[in-house]
């Protein structure tokens, strides 16, 4: 992995032989590199490449600033974090270490730098999600403090033609404007997670949303992200009036006239409605995430 070298006159943080610098030093292809290395051996790996790792520090407002990188005595990459900030909330993701050069609590030592930066940005909460059945990422994180607030799926639906439904084929479809989407997602209540928000999907563009009302004059919409072969980042509203059915009816109308997108949708609450109607059109359960909460 070559990697930039330390610039002159950089006042490093050194801990017992290793040693922290800002992600900022590095370029997104490095920061992309370093990241990919600490999740040879992860349970979900989740490449990134520099593209997609520029969208994510702008989608989900990664502070590279605050965001460090760890490092051997040879100046060696040993391992990653990143943290999000938005207002008096922190987001921690992205943390990994380099499998080889594991064993000297480089984890915790990344934590308690982006715990410290939150502190120093007057944040009263830190949130993060672990992927279920990671243990000992699970272990570090309890020790910190944080605690579990609620499990959340990953889903997925590959391309595939819906059986018609005539009642649903009868519903009126219009399409939002981009101010509607825009209004609707400003307006939308919080309680989602950090890369589901509305300020999320938002930043990270290429929405598109349409109404629909079903013949009993039940009303709905639904806003999602669109690129040339993926959906994602789905929501519905209004979040007052949602049912299951009408969840459905809105999920249908999507894959209508998507019908050749692959579809993965995140943090799903388990025991949210919305759900049991992904089940009905075809979505299948990806993995697991905890959201663990710490409050400062």
């Amino acid at each position: 992995m070559s990697m930039q070298p330390l610039p002159s006159g950089f006042e490093l943080e050194r801990y017992d032989n290793q040693i922290i610098i800002p992600c900022r030093h590095y370029s997104f292809t490095e920061l992309a590199a370093i990241y990919n290395e600490t999740r040879i051996d992860y349970i979900v790996p989740m490449p990134m490449n520099a593209r997609r790792m520029e969208e994510y520090v702008r989608f989900y407002d990664i502070d590279l600033d605050a965001s460090p990188v760890s490092l051997n005595a040879a100046e060696e990459p040993t391992g990653i974090g990143m943290i999000g900030l938005r207002a008096d909330r922190a987001w921690i993701t992205r943390l990994g270490v380099i499998p080889h050069r594991r064993g000297r609590k480089t984890g915790q030592l990344l934590m308690s730098k982006m715990l410290e930066q939150a502190r120093n940005h007057r944040c009263r909460l830190v949130q993060l999600e672990v992927i279920k059945g990671n243990e000992p990422a699970h272990r570090l994180f309890t020790k910190l403090g944080f605690t579990e607030t609620r499990e959340l799926l990953i889903i997925r639906r590959p391309p595939a033609p819906l059986t018609p439904v005539p009642t649903l084929d009868a519903a009126l479809v219009i399409p939002l404007t981009p101010d509607q989407i825009i209004t609707n997602l400003v307006l939308y209540p919080p309680g989602a997670s950090w890369v589901e928000e509305a300020r999320s999907v938002l930043q990270a563009g290429n929405l598109q949303g349409f109404n629909v009302t079903l013949a009993d004059g039940t009303q709905g919409w639904i806003i999602f992200q669109c690129t040339r072969v993926q959906i994602a980042h789905v929501i519905f509203g209004p979040l007052a009036l949602l049912t299951e059915d009408l969840v459905h009816a809105l999920l249908y109308h999507m894959h209508q006239q998507f019908p050749q997108h692959d579809t993965k949708v995140e943090n799903i609450p388990l025991y949210d409605l919305t759900w049991r109607a992904y089940q009905r059109l075809g979505y299948v359960e990806s993995f697991r995430r905890m959201e663990m909460f710490l409050h400062f």
